[in-house]
């Protein structure tokens, strides 16, 4: 089989961004070897086209100066659906990157990345809404049909009879390398989950704070279930780098940290000196503040990209799993004094709960 060399860009709705495919993109989690002659597709959504560049020299720092081969554009559109519930403006849905994909030859894409804002529940390309045929507004994890006026990437994509479902989903899956780079770029920042990764660092040490480092942890693994990376990682069996759940991603020239904000220079070298160097880069909180790095790495075994985006991946996350949900006591002890000790522990941990 001929080696995968297909690369899609999708830029999100919103045109001051539209240099940033071509200032961040990798092709490796890593490292950065030649540039790759490769058949590049970028669903340009702020121009509403889809364009096409084959044989293409794909390098970093600026779009392609040559024309694309082919530019259609991206149809049909919907009007989308507003916060309200109302119908605004003629936009194209999210969904047709979906159909071209799944019409893909086998193992034939290389990278997917979506360069656009995001949350929880996905990347956002035009930030719709969506309501159910009552007029009721849909929540992200209910699995009902999807709003044919809905714009977006969903969560309810990968269930029921929605277009990335059943064996929908697996002509989708199908159509990537097996070390194909998918990398959504966009936050993954909802209120108050970082801080039950916090709580598990904080748990004391040793025996006395297995129990509390347990429950800490099926809270985290439980916010990281419910992300759309994660679905989208379990569901169609693919790797997929996204930010870890909690933080946001930064691609501009100025990075907050706890001493202000640290102005930085983009120089287009991969991997970057993120002390200096200007990248699309995960919150400087989740390394130098909370730890999450090491948490990531130590705790959950997932890998981190050189700009900190997680590997999101179902076989490290049914292993954390299968750890956070085992019993504190499984096990043998070393020695009576050791079983006293823990049964200790555990009645200390019950009056404190």
């Amino acid at each position: 089989m001929a080696a995968a060399r297909t690369v899609v860009f999708v830029q999100g709705g919103k045109k001051n961004e539209v240099a940033y495919p071509w200032m961040f993109f990798h092709l490796d989690p890593l490292n950065d070897g030649k540039p790759e002659t490769v058949d590049l597709v970028f669903f340009d959504f702020p121009d509403g086209t889809v364009k096409t560049w084959k044989n293409l020299l794909l390098k970093r720092g600026s779009a392609p100066t040559a024309a694309p081969d082919t530019e259609v554009e991206l149809l049909p559109r919907v009007n989308m659906r507003n916060a309200d519930g109302t119908l605004g403006p003629e936009r194209p849905p999210i969904t047709l990157m979906y159909d071209w994909v799944k019409k893909q030859p086998k193992q034939s894409i290389r990278s997917l990345q979506v360069f656009s804002h995001g949350w929880m529940g996905g990347p956002i390309v035009w930030n719709s809404a969506e309501y159910d045929p009552a007029g009721n507004k849909l929540e992200p994890l209910d699995q009902q049909d999807r709003d044919p006026n809905d714009t977006d990437f969903r969560i309810r994509d990968f269930f029921g009879s929605n277009p990335l479902a059943g064996a929908e989903g697996r002509k989708f899956a199908d159509a990537f390398a097996s070390d194909a780079l998918i990398k959504l770029w966009g936050c993954v920042a909802p209120d108050g989950i970082r801080q039950q990764m916090q709580n598990y660092l904080k748990a004391p040490k040793g025996s006395k704070g297995d129990a509390a480092r347990k429950a800490h942890l099926i809270d985290y693994l439980g916010s990281i279930g419910d992300s759309f990376p994660m679905i989208m990682a379990q569901q169609l069996d693919l790797a997929v780098w996204a930010s870890p759940i909690g933080y946001g991603s930064e691609p501009g020239g100025e990075v907050p940290t706890n001493r202000g904000k640290v102005k930085v220079k983009y120089t287009g070298k991969f991997p970057p000196d993120l002390k200096k160097d200007r990248w699309w880069r995960v919150s400087w909180f989740f390394r130098n503040q909370d730890g999450g790095a090491k948490f990531y790495t130590d705790v959950l075994k997932a890998r981190i990209d050189a700009v900190d985006f997680v590997e999101h991946k179902k076989s490290w996350f049914d292993d954390a799993k299968r750890v956070a949900t085992a019993s504190v006591e499984k096990g043998p002890f070393d020695s009576p004094m050791d079983l006293q000790r823990r049964l200790t522990d555990r009645i200390e941990a019950l009056r404190v709960g």
